[in-house]
C-alpha cells in the first residue's frame, strides 16, 4: 500500500502502454497493469516478484500472476505468495488477477492484474455480490474513477460476483454499471 500511495502522491504523467518507463522522481508512471503490479512488488516483495517471474524471460503478465496466486496455498505462505480463497477476506494491498474472459476474443491482453485498495464491500440484495475500489493501470475506466481524462495508473471500483462458497467467478469492470464477465480469478496476499 506505501508503494502505491507513493505513486499516487507523485504523479505527473501516467501512461497506459505495454511499455515500461519509470521515473518516480519525475512523478512519470507508464506501464500496462502487469507492469504496474511488477514495478509495486519490486518495491514491496521482491520474493514474491522473483517467484512472478518463474521460467519467464521477460517481465510477468496478468495470466502469469494469475499462475503465481493459484500455485500457491492458502494455508501457508509460499515464494512470498498467500492465496485468498474468498472475496469476503480481501484486505488492502491483495492482488486480484484474471485470466482473459473467452467472450473478449479481440484483446490482445492475457486478463488483468490489480491491488485492492479497500475491503470489499458486500452489494444490499445482491447475494455474493461485492464493490471492491481497486488501484492499477489501464486505459479504460472503472466505476468512480481517478483517472480523468486520461489512462495509465489510477483507481476505480470493481465488482466480483461470487459462487456459493464466496470465490470469485466474475467480474464487472465498471461496478453495477455494466455487464460482468464469467473468468478464472484468483487473489492472493503478497507476504
Amino acid at each position: 500500500m506505501q508503494a502505491l500511495g507513493h505513486i499516487a502522491e507523485t504523479l505527473q504523467d501516467s501512461q497506459y502502454t505495454h511499455g515500461f518507463r519509470v521515473d518516480s522522481s519525475q512523478g512519470i508512471y507508464h506501464f500496462d497493469c502487469s507492469g504496474m503490479v511488477h514495478y509495486v512488488l519490486g518495491k514491496a516483495s521482491p520474493i514474491a516478484r522473483e517467484a512472478s517471474r518463474y521460467g519467464l524471460k521477460g517481465r510477468p503478465l496478468a495470466r502469469d500472476y494469475y499462475r503465481v496466486i493459484v500455485r500457491s496455498s492458502s494455508d501457508a505462505p509460499r515464494s512470498g505468495w498467500l492465496q485468498i480463497d474468498r472475496v469476503a477476506d480481501i484486505q488492502p494491498g491483495d492482488v486480484i488477477a484474471w485470466l482473459k474472459p473467452k467472450v473478449l476474443k479481440k484483446s490482445t491482453n492475457t486478463g488483468h492484474v490489480a491491488f485492492a485498495v479497500l475491503p470489499p464491500v458486500a452489494v444490499p440484495d445482491s447475494p455474493g455480490a461485492y464493490l471492491l475500489r481497486v488501484a492499477d493501470a489501464s486505459s479504460l475506466h472503472h466505476d468512480d474513477d481517478t483517472r480523468e481524462g486520461r489512462d495509465g495508473f489510477g483507481m476505480g471500483t470493481i465488482l466480483l460476483l461470487t459462487d456459493s462458497d464466496g470465490r470469485p467467478i466474475e467480474y464487472g469492470w465498471v461496478g453495477l454499471r455494466w455487464r460482468t464477465f464469467e473468468t478464472r480469478i484468483a487473489i492472493g496476499r503478497v507476504i
